[in-house]
């Protein structure tokens, strides 16, 4: 199959920080991802390849069955049989957005004040930088019982809703399959033999996901480079408190109690807990984001926003929980962008069926599959 970046595409290279081709292990990843999303949605098994490892000794997840696992060969072959893709020219060194101050308390509890620049670094190098043109990839079974489409559709997939390759949190992947649509049905049947009881909140699954579109409120715009990071610091600070105890304290002109104090510390921590854990954070105890926001496409004029925001977590306090969270973030996109479409299972949220908690009717869809009549 034929595949078009529409977002510069980040797999990584030889040398870290550097992209000199389109690497294969850089898509498998990505598309492991969302196979085990799919599969959990399903109630099947899937492992945490973070907390626990699956092999032919201790049994092996139906996503190991596939990608393999130690003792496992995988039951598939990608391959880039033709890379027509060159350095992305327009991917900037350095974006650097307005500069804010800051006030906390570090964890000797002494306070903190300043200013900072939030700002992001990409190679600096022409062909060390993330890759944007036409590629082709072949998929063949290992495995007579495998059918090699079960992937295709999951690029398929990919295409439509997220995307392809790392570090998709700096808005790199987004792809469209070139001449025609690729049939997801063979997908969608490989999933059903999948399907169990198994429940997975504390995981990415179809429950917990939602899949965005925005472009801006004015049609006649068109988003700016910065504007995926701009967005992306937005929805931080929409985990934040305005205000703080000096700033009180200077309006009411009168000293504030310790009590108080310790309460308002605390819950500024509470609050940066939870926008590490929601958005992500490099520092110290390094979080990956669950929130991912593309680059700019279609002649710069539609973003896509997706995540998963787990039903409980120990971070939720002052009030948050997913439905708080999630809603903020709807809110924010609703208010101050055009919402293409969002999807969302269970949800009133959701803009093609509301409220739907059948997850193979939401799969379906998502799937782009007529429902049966």
């Amino acid at each position: 199959m034929n595949i078009k970046t529409l977002t510069p595409l980040w797999t990584g290279g030889v040398e870290a920080g550097k992209c000199d081709r389109i690497h294969e292990t850089g898509i498998l990843g990505s598309l492991r991802w969302w196979m085990e999303v799919l599969v959990r949605g399903m109630g099947g098994n899937s492992c945490d390849p973070t907390e626990q490892k699956c092999s032919s000794k201790n049994g092996l997840c139906e996503v190991c069955k596939i990608f393999g696992a130690e003792g496992q060969k995988r039951r598939f072959r990608l391959e880039v049989v033709q890379d027509n893709t060159n350095p992305d020219r327009d991917v900037s060194s350095k974006v650097e957005l307005q500069s804010y101050q800051y006030q906390y308390k570090n964890k000797q509890g002494k306070e903190q004040t300043g200013t900072r620049t939030p700002t992001w670094y990409f190679p600096q190098e022409i062909k060390d930088k993330p890759r944007a043109g036409i590629f082709t990839i072949q998929i063949q079974s290992l495995d007579p019982k495998f059918k090699p489409e079960v992937i295709g559709g999951l690029v398929q997939f990919i295409a439509d809703w997220s995307a392809l390759g790392a570090r998709s949190q700096m808005g790199f992947g987004v792809i469209q399959v070139e001449e025609s649509r690729i049939d997801t049905q063979t997908l969608y049947d490989w999933l059903m033999t999948t399907s169990g009881s198994n429940i997975c909140s504390d995981l990415p699954s179809l429950q917990n996901i939602f899949l965005a579109q925005i472009q801006p409120k004015d049609a006649n715009s068109s988003f700016k480079e910065k504007d995926t990071f701009n967005l992306k610091y937005d929805l931080r600070q929409l985990f934040r408190t305005e205000g703080d105890t000096t700033q009180q304290q200077s309006q009411g002109n009168k000293p504030i109690p310790k009590k108080e104090k310790e309460i308002s510390g605390d819950k500024r921590r509470q609050e940066e807990e939870l926008r590490h854990f929601i958005m992500g954070t490099v520092e110290d105890d390094r979080q990956a984001a669950k929130i991912k926001i593309s680059r700019s496409y279609n002649d710069n004029k539609l973003m896509r926003v997706w995540g998963w925001v787990p039903t409980e977590a120990e971070v939720y306090k002052n009030g948050w929980n997913r439905e708080k969270i999630v809603d903020a973030i709807y809110q924010h996109l609703k208010a101050l962008y055009t919402l293409h479409g969002w999807r969302e299972m269970n949800s009133e949220r959701d803009t093609v069926t509301a409220n739907q908690t059948d997850v193979q009717v939401f799969l379906r869809s998502l799937l782009q599959l007529q429902e049966d009549e």
